[in-house]
C-alpha cells in the first residue's frame, strides 16, 4: 500500500476525512515516504496515519501488525486488499513452473493471509475491498496467464469469503487501466480515450464503494472507471441479480 494504487486508496480515505488511516508493506523507507503523503492530504486534523511493517506472505506478521494498528485506534471498519506482484510476462506452454508458483502464491495468499488476520478482528458489517483485475475476467491476454490465474483464484476465493461470513460487505474491484509500473511491465496500452487512468479514480472509487450508497455492490465485482451514479440508478436490478458477478451465463446459481 506504499505506492501506487494503494497509495492513492490511503490518500483518497485521508482526504475523506476517514479517523485513520494505516497501511502494511515489506519496505520501511517507502511506508514512511507513503504516510508522509498521506498525512499532508488528511482533512481530518485529528486522523491517525501509521504503517505496519509486514509480509504479507507470512500470516504471523500479518496478525501481528493488524493487532497493533488494532490496539492504536481501536477499531479496523475498512479492509483494503491491494497487494499483487507482476510475474514473468511469457507464453504458459514452456513457462517455468517455479516462478509460475510464486507469483500465484503471491497474488492469492497476500490477501487469504490479509483476510484471514482481519476476520476476529472486525466489526460487524466490515469493509473489505479486494483489488482485482481485468484479467481475472476478461478473454485471455497472451503472455499474462500466470498473473491472470492468480487474480482468477483470488477472485473466486474472496466470493467465498462473502459466501461463509454474510455480515461483510465485500467487493472487488477493477481499477481500471491505470498507469503504474505493473501496468508499463505488461505493455497496457491506453484505451480508445487515447490515455491511462491515473491512480487518484480507483482511490477515491473505494472510498466511495465503502459508503453507505454502495451497500447494493455487496459480493459484485466492479470496475473503477463505471459512472457512479448510472450504478445506483440501477441499483435494485444489480443487486437482486446475477449481475456483476463471475459466472456462467444462463446458470441462476
Amino acid at each position: 500500500m506504499s505506492v501506487g494504487i494503494g497509495k492513492a486508496i490511503a490518500i483518497g480515505f485521508a482526504q475523506a476525512g476517514a479517523q485513520s488511516v494505516s497501511i502494511l508493506g515489506r519496505h520501511d523507507g517507502r511506508l514512511i515516504a507513503a504516510v508522509a503523503d498521506i498525512r499532508a492530504a488528511a482533512t481530518n486534523a485529528a486522523s491517525v496515519v501509521g504503517y505496519e511493517i509486514a509480509d504479507l506472505l507470512k500470516r504471523e506478521e500479518v496478525d501481528r501488525a493488524l493487532r497493533s494498528i488494532l490496539a492504536q485506534i481501536r477499531k479496523i471498519d475498512i479492509l483494503v486488499c491491494n497487494a499483487a506482484v507482476l510475474p514473468a510476462i511469457g507464453p504458459l506452454a514452456g513457462y517455468e513452473a517455479d516462478e509460475f508458483t510464486i507469483g500465484f502464491s503471491i497474488n492469492v495468499l497476500s490477501t487469504f493471509n490479509t483476510v484471514h488476520a482481519f476476520l476476529p478482528l472486525a466489526p460487524p458489517n466490515a469493509t473489505i475491498i479486494s483489488i482485482t483485475a481485468a484479467a481475472a475476467h476478461i478473454a485471455p491476454l497472451p503472455g499474462a496467464s500466470a498473473y491472470a490465474v492468480g487474480k482468477a483464484a483470488t477472485l473466486k476465493m474472496m466470493d467465498y469469503f462473502a459466501a461463509e461470513n454474510p455480515r461483510f460487505h465485500i467487493v472487488s474491484m477493477q481499477p481500471g487501466t491505470v498507469a503504474t509500473n505493473m501496468s508499463a511491465q505488461m505493455g497496457v496500452k491506453a484505451p480508445d480515450s487515447g490515455k491511462l487512468l491515473t491512480t487518484e479514480l480507483p482511490g477515491h472509487f473505494c472510498v466511495w464503494l465503502a459508503s453507505p450508497e454502495a451497500r447494493f455492490l455487496k459480493n459484485k465485482i466492479v470496475w473503477a472507471n463505471w459512472d457512479v451514479d448510472e450504478l445506483v440508478a440501477r441499483s435494485s436490478e444489480i443487486e437482486n441479480s446475477m449481475l456483476l458477478t463471475c459466472g456462467l451465463n444462463g446458470v441462476p446459481m
